[in-house]
């Protein structure tokens, strides 16, 4: 895997600003896997490692986020 991209690690930083306004929208599942990648994302910054699928699921949750 690579580092996050500008465009993706611009992307997080938006989500992390954003996720409290719809944190009741969410499903606990989609809670809990956002708190994860959140915490990686802060202790790794760009470094962090994200698959393909994590980002599918981060574009389907970000969808009720953003």
């Amino acid at each position: 895997m690579k580092d996050l991209t500008p465009k993706e690690r611009d992307w997080l930083e938006r989500i992390e600003r954003e996720i409290d306004k719809a944190w009741d929208d969410l499903t606990e599942w989609e809670r809990r896997f956002m708190e994860e990648l959140l915490e990686r994302f802060k202790r790794y910054g760009s470094a962090t490692q994200i698959s393909a699928k994590q980002w599918a699921i981060i574009a389907r949750i970000s969808e009720k986020i953003i």
